[in-house]
């Protein structure tokens, strides 16, 4: 629901484009590529032969599917990691790319390095008048970076853009950030009449699911009369499995006609540590909606995942697993299907394992069949 967020990881690589440096240091061992290379800020081609071949092989990697595009952002993410300023002038190459999300990877890894000079050159996107997508994934890039001086910029920068897109992603690099150092700002951007509902309800959905505004300053939200913002509110009080406040928001579960908004609650008062699974259940029982229904049945695992009482467990297993493999099973929706599968994972039963590998089995969706079986595996 919320904002932006950075696209890959930095695990997974291709480890043939990281070739190892195998001179020895004065210290003895191994020198790490910047080392090997010689001092910070010179250009190219003080790069060592091997390095400049890993440059060659970067710039060579196709990058037209979406499974190439995330190998080659991995690739730059990581070389950007190794070489830290040296790398901006590479990184800057791709800035003109006609395709956004090559622009985009580029902009990510410019944070990668942790440079001032990267920080500069991000800042400067972030406005209106630059493409949209640029712009924000700039606003992500320094969302990622530890520099203290990009909360202030960030700070400063909100109140002059209008594009909503840019915006949220603003927004959410700013929930990520130390709350002690954003309390003030969105303190006073919820209390703000003139942003959206739509807007601040994923504000607060964001600083849940950063963690960083303490759960108390997200609870009063629920009882928002504005629908979008108790969804934002459910969601953040979903990320949040330290809270106390199952009873009320199994209370306010059951106040909300609409369905998609008793599906949040629910698993918001799934994730509470006070939520007990025999009450789960007796939602499971009463609830009408076959998807709402699935989602309570995923909260309702998460409780007995969390519990050690034996006949919790058998509870589940006797009424829960059944249902849930048939809905994995039959159900063509995908989502609803992964759904299922996360509850029995969730649960972690002896008989949620089983229902897993019958899964694995018997689907006639191999990625679901493989989903199952790796869900089954994590199980003891």
């Amino acid at each position: 629901m919320f904002g932006l967020l950075m696209a890959g990881c930095l695990t997974g690589l291709w480890w043939w484009l990281l070739p190892a440096v195998e001179t020895p240091s004065t210290a003895g061992g191994l020198r790490h590529p910047f080392f090997q290379d010689g001092a910070s800020g010179a250009g190219e081609h003080s790069f060592s032969e091997k390095t400049r071949g890993r440059l060659e092989r970067l710039r060579n990697l196709p990058r037209t599917t979406p499974s190439e595009k995330s190998k080659w952002s991995l690739a730059i993410a990581e070389f950007a990691r190794d070489f830290g300023g040296r790398a901006v002038p590479f990184l800057r190459e791709f800035l003109t790319d006609l395709d956004w999300e090559v622009r985009g990877a580029a902009l990510r890894a410019l944070a990668v390095t942790g440079t001032a000079e990267a920080r500069d050159l991000l800042q400067e996107y972030v406005k209106d008048g630059i493409q949209t997508e640029d712009a924000a994934q700039a606003a992500v890039g320094l969302g990622m970076m530890e520099d203290p001086a990009i909360t202030p910029f960030l700070i400063g920068r909100f109140p002059q853009i209008q594009n909503s897109d840019v915006r949220r992603a603003v927004l959410d690099s700013l929930a990520g950030r130390s709350y002690a150092e954003t309390a003030g700002f969105f303190q006073a951007y919820l209390r703000d009449p003139r942003p959206s509902p739509e807007e601040k309800g994923e504000v607060i959905a964001a600083l849940g699911f950063h963690q960083a505004a303490p759960a108390e300053t997200l609870v009063p939200w629920v009882a928002d009369p504005r629908e979008e913002i108790r969804e934002g509110a459910y969601e953040a009080l979903a990320a949040r499995r330290e809270g106390n406040y199952g009873q009320m928001l199994l209370g306010r579960a059951r106040d909300e006609v609409e369905p998609s908004l008793r599906q949040k609650a629910y698993e918001a008062a799934g994730s509470q540590k006070d939520t007990l699974p025999a009450q789960m259940a007796e939602v499971v029982r009463r609830e009408p909606d076959p998807a709402t229904r699935l989602r309570a049945e995923r909260a309702w695992a998460m409780t007995v995942g969390r519990s050690a009482n034996p006949e919790d467990r058998r509870k589940f297993d006797a009424e829960a697993v059944p249902r849930l493999v048939v809905e994995a099973l039959k159900n063509s929706d995908p989502g609803e299907q992964r759904a299922a599968l996360q509850a029995l994972a969730l649960a972690g039963t002896a008989q949620a394992k089983a229902g897993l590998i019958e899964i694995s089995q018997s689907s006639t969706s191999p990625r679901l069949a493989k989903l199952a079986q790796a869900l089954a595996k994590k199980l003891p």
